[in-house]
C-alpha cells in the first residue's frame, strides 16, 4: 500500500488514482497523521502532494519531521518536493519567474527516471522553488528557469520533483511514478475494481441493513452505477427519483426511460419541478448562489419524496473523487475550485447519505460500470452536472435563454454524433455567454447571444485537452446554430485546457 499525503492539491487525489491505475491499493493521509498511524498502516512507501501553500509559511500544512526517519521511501511532487527540502535544513524561496505549464525538462541518470530520455516535456504549476539541496541529495533534473527541477537522495530513498507527473499533460509521467513504486519501492500489485465492487456492496449492505434508501437519478454514469451497486445491495428497498428541474436536455428524459428498462429498476418515480427551480433563480448571477440555491431546494425536494416513500432513513449519492475535490471536500488545506451539487448538502438535511463512489474517478466508475453488466452505450455518456444547464447559462436563468441553451446543446450533440466524435471525446457542451454582439442576417442587423462550444479530451476528468474537432464539423454546428436558434449570431469555440481553466464554465 502507498500512502498519498494530501497537503490540498488539487492533484492529490489524482496521484492516488495513478497509483491505483498501476495496480497498487494507494490511500489518502492527512499531513498531521500520527507516526504511530503511519507505522500501523504499513506504507510501501509515501508521496507528498502539491499544495496551494507555501512550504515557509508558518501556517502551511506539514508533516511531523520524524516521518524521515520511517525508512519508507518518499517522493514528494511540486509543494512536497518544497516541504522536504525544507524540513531536511534545504532552503525554499519563492521564485520571480513563475513556472505553469509544459516545460522541457533536461534529466539526469536517475533510478526515478529510468526509461526517459535527456530531456523530456512536463508540467509545472508553481511559484516556489528549491534554492538549496539538503544534506546528502543531488541534482537529478533541471529547466531553464528551476536549476532543482528534481533531486533525490539514494541512500534513503527521498526524492522530490517540482512537476506534476500525475497529471496528462506530463507524456512519461506514468513512467516516473512506475519507476518509483516498482524500481524503488518495491510495491506490490494488489488493487482489483472486481474486488473494490464487491467492497462497495458489502459496505451498502452493512450500513443500510433492511431500511429504505432513496436516490435522485439523473441518467448519467454517475447516479446509473451508484443505483446499480444500491440494486445489487438492497434491491426492492431502493427508491429512484427523478427530479424535473427544467434544467436538462431535450433528450435527457426519454434516455432515462430507456436505461430504466435495460438496467431493469423498479420503483421510479419522476417529479416535475420546473417552475420552482425558475423561481428561485430569479433575478441570481453568482455562480456559487446559483448551485447553492439549486441544490438546496433539490435537496428539499428529495426530503419530501422520503416522507411520501415512508420511513427512507438514507440518501444515496453519486458523488465520485473529482465532485469532492472541486469542493475542497474532506480536504481542509485545499482551495475551493465550485461548490458541487452532490457535494452542496443542507445543514438541516435530515437523511443519512451514503456515497458508494466517493472514493473512485470517471474512468473507473465507467469500469465498475462494465463489472455490473450496464450497456455501454449509457457508460459512455458525456458528463452532466447536476445543475445542468443552470450552470452553462452564464449570469441570470430564464425561460428565454434556457430555450437557447437546449437548441444549441442538441445541435451540437448530434452533429458530434453524426460526424462519429461523440465516443471520441471526453465531454461536449454549449453555453450561452450573456454578452450581446452585433450581426447581421438578411441584410438587417441583429444584437443577440453568443454561444460557446466547449469539447475537451481527458483519462480522468482532472486534467483536460481541448478536442481537436474538424473544421467541417465546427463549421456545420455554427451555421446550424445560427440559423436554427433564434437569439444567437455568434458561435465561439473554447480551446482551454484544464488547468487553468474548469471543464464547465460555473
Amino acid at each position: 500500500m502507498v500512502g498519498v499525503v494530501n497537503f490540498g492539491g488539487q492533484y492529490a487525489h489524482l496521484i492516488a488514482r495513478r497509483v491505483r491505475e498501476l495496480g497498487v491499493k494507494s490511500e489518502l493521509l492527512q499531513p498531521d497523521i500520527a507516526i504511530s498511524k503511519v507505522k500501523k498502516i504499513k506504507c510501501d512507501a509515501l508521496i507528498f502532494s502539491g499544495s496551494p501553500a507555501s512550504a515557509y509559511d508558518k501556517k502551511s500544512p506539514k508533516v511531523d519531521p520524524k516521518i524521515y526517519d520511517l525508512n519508507i521511501p518518499i517522493l514528494g511532487i511540486c509543494y512536497g518536493q518544497q516541504l522536504m527540502a525544507m524540513q531536511l535544513k534545504g532552503i525554499v524561496k519563492s521564485q520571480e519567474e513563475k513556472q505553469f505549464g509544459k516545460e522541457y525538462l533536461e534529466v539526469e541518470r536517475s533510478p526515478l527516471f529510468a526509461g526517459l530520455a535527456d530531456k523530456e516535456i512536463v508540467w509545472f504549476s508553481h511559484g516556489d522553488q528549491v534554492k538549496k539541496l539538503p544534506a546528502g541529495f543531488e541534482v537529478i533534473g533541471s529547466t531553464k528557469n528551476a536549476r532543482i527541477a528534481a533531486m533525490q537522495n539514494l541512500k534513503k530513498k527521498f526524492f522530490g520533483i517540482q512537476f506534476h507527473p500525475e497529471v496528462s499533460h506530463t507524456p512519461k509521467g506514468n513512467i516516473v511514478l512506475n519507476n518509483f513504486l516498482f524500481k524503488i519501492a518495491g510495491a506490490k500489485k494488489d488493487w482489483d475494481l472486481e474486488k473494490a465492487k464487491q467492497q462497495i456492496v458489502d459496505s451498502i449492505k452493512k450500513q443500510v441493513g433492511r431500511e429504505k434508501v432513496v436516490m435522485a437519478i439523473s441518467g448519467g454514469v454517475d447516479s446509473l452505477v451508484a443505483a446499480t451497486l444500491f440494486r445489487e445491495a438492497i434491491g426492492k428497498n431502493l427508491y429512484l427519483v427523478f427530479i424535473e428541474t427544467g434544467f436538462l436536455r431535450k433528450y435527457d428524459i426519454s434516455d432515462l426511460k430507456i436505461v430504466a428498462e435495460k438496467v431493469k429498476f423498479k420503483k421510479i418515480k419522476i417529479v416535475e419541478s420546473q417552475n420552482q427551480f425558475l423561481k428561485v433563480l430569479e433575478g441570481v448571477t453568482d455562480p456559487e448562489e446559483k448551485r447553492q440555491k439549486i441544490a438546496k431546494l433539490y435537496f428539499e425536494i428529495l426530503e419530501t419524496e422520503a416522507k411520501r416513500i415512508g420511513s427512507a432513513k438514507f440518501l444515496g449519492q453519486g458523488t465520485i473523487y473529482p465532485d469532492r475535490i472541486e469542493s475542497a471536500q474532506p480536504t481542509k488545506h485545499a482551495d475551493k475550485i465550485k461548490s458541487h451539487h452532490n457535494v452542496t448538502l443542507p445543514r438541516d438535511l435530515k437523511l443519512k447519505i451514503i456515497e458508494p463512489l466517493s472514493e473512485l474517478y470517471k474512468d473507473e466508475v465507467r469500469k465498475l460500470g462494465m463489472i455490473l453488466k450496464i450497456p455501454s452505450n449509457f457508460l459512455n455518456r458525456h458528463p452532466f452536472p447536476g445543475p445542468g444547464l443552470a450552470i452553462r447559462i452564464l449570469g441570470e436563468v430564464n425561460r428565454e435563454r434556457l430555450n437557447i441553451i437546449k437548441e444549441a446543446d442538441e445541435i451540437f450533440i448530434s452533429e458530434l454524433k453524426l460526424a462519429e466524435l461523440y465516443n471520441k471525446v471526453g465531454q461536449s457542451l454549449a453555453a450561452l455567454i450573456p454578452v450581446k454582439t452585433v450581426g447581421v442576417m438578411g441584410d438587417m442587423r441583429t444584437y443577440s447571444y453568443i454561444i460557446a462550444l466547449r469539447s475537451i479530451n481527458t483519462e480522468d476528468f482532472m486534467t483536460a485537452d481541448w478536442s481537436k474537432i474538424p473544421n467541417n464539423v465546427l463549421e456545420k454546428v455554427s451555421s446550424r446554430i445560427v440559423n436554427e436558434v433564434r437569439g444567437v449570431n455568434r458561435v465561439v469555440y473554447d480551446i482551454t485546457q484544464k488547468p487553468p481553466a474548469t471543464i464547465e464554465y460555473e
